[in-house]
C-alpha cells in the first residue's frame, strides 16, 4: 500500500541521517537535560494517522450521525501542507513543552458505510459518497516538572493548554438502488477550543547504556462541553546528537450536543527525530 511504502521511505531516511550523524567525527557531546543549564530540544515528525470524523448529517443527506474514515492512501497525494513540531525549553527538572500540528489536505475522497432511510424499511439502504477538504490544528503549551530521573527511565507531570481546530468541506452524493434517489449537496462543520490538559511524559529504559527505549506520553482535557485525549507509545533509539523514534499516536477530540462535527479522531503511526542542545 503506498503509505506504507512512504512509511518505510521515511523511516530509511531518518535512520541513514541519524547514522551519519552518529557516525561523523563531529558528532555533538552528551547533553545533560538535568545539569541545572538552560537546554532545549526539538523533534520534527512525519504522522500518518486514519482520520476518523463523526458528523451530524442535514437532513437533506438522510440525518443521523455517520463516521467517516479517510485512510492514508487517500489523502497522501491530496496533501497541501503539514508542520508537525515538538519542542522543550528545560531547566534543572522544570520544563516548557509545546506541540505544533498543521495538515491541510485538499479533495481527499471518503466512502461511508451504508445507512438505513430514517423510519423507512431497514432493508432500503443508502449510500453516500463524500468528498472531504479537511484542515486541522492543534498547538499544546504545558509546563512540566520531573518526578523521575533515574537509570530506569524519566517521568514528568505536565498542566497547560491545547488549543484545537478543524475545518472540513463535505459533499456528498446519495443513491439507494433499486430506487432512483439521486441527490448531491455539501456542508461545511467546523470545532475550535482552547482545554486545559494534565498529563505525564517520559521515557523507559530498555537496555543498560540507554540506547534503547520506550518514548510515552499522555493526556486529558476538558472544556466547554467537549474533551479530548492524546497519547503515544513506541520505541526509540538514543544517539549523541539526540533521538530517532517511532511511536503510534492518538489524538481523540469530541464535543457534546446538537453540533454539525461531533468527534475527530487521529491515529496511526509517527516517525521522529530529537535534537538536543
Amino acid at each position: 500500500m503506498r503509505h506504507i511504502k512512504c512509511l518505510k521511505t521515511g523511516i530509511a531516511a531518518l535512520l541513514a541521517i541519524a547514522g551519519a550523524l552518529a557516525a561523523g567525527p563531529v558528532a555533538a557531546e552528551e547533553v545533560d537535560m538535568w545539569d541545572g543549564q538552560w537546554h532545549f530540544n526539538a523533534t520534527i515528525y512525519g504522522w500518518l494517522p486514519f482520520m476518523y470524523s463523526t458528523v451530524q448529517l442535514p437532513p437533506i443527506a438522510g440525518g443521523g450521525n455517520p463516521t467517516i474514515e479517510t485512510q492514508p492512501s487517500q489523502y497522501l497525494k491530496y496533501l497541501q501542507m503539514a508542520v508537525l513540531t515538538q519542542a522543550t525549553v528545560q531547566k534543572g527538572d522544570w520544563g516548557l513543552w509545546t506541540d505544533f500540528l498543521y495538515m491541510n489536505l485538499q479533495a481527499s475522497p471518503s466512502r461511508i458505510k451504508q445507512i438505513g432511510l430514517p423510519g423507512g424499511d431497514p432493508l432500503l439502504a443508502v449510500n453516500i459518497d463524500f468528498r472531504a477538504d479537511m484542515r486541522m490544528a492543534a498547538f499544546t503549551l504545558a509546563p512540566t516538572y520531573t518526578v523521575i530521573h533515574n537509570d530506569v527511565g524519566t517521568l514528568d507531570v505536565l498542566a497547560g493548554l491545547r488549543y484545537s481546530s478543524a475545518r472540513l468541506a463535505f459533499s456528498y452524493q446519495i443513491t439507494a438502488p433499486p430506487t432512483a434517489l439521486n441527490r448531491g449537496g455539501g456542508f461545511w462543520p467546523t470545532a475550535d477550543s482552547t482545554d486545559g490538559i494534565v498529563g505525564l511524559k517520559g521515557t523507559v529504559r530498555l537496555s543498560k547504556n540507554g540506547k534503547w527505549f520506550i518514548p510515552y506520553e499522555a493526556d486529558v482535557g476538558a472544556g466547554n462541553e467537549n474533551w479530548q485525549w492524546n497519547a503515544f507509545l513506541g520505541a526509540g533509539y538514543h544517539f549523541h546528537w539526540g533521538d530517532v523514534s517511532l511511536v503510534m499516536r492518538n489524538l481523540t477530540y469530541q464535543r457534546s450536543g446538537d453540533v454539525p462535527l461531533e468527534k475527530v479522531r487521529m491515529t496511526g503511526p509517527l516517525i521522529g527525530a530529537t535534537f538536543r542542545w
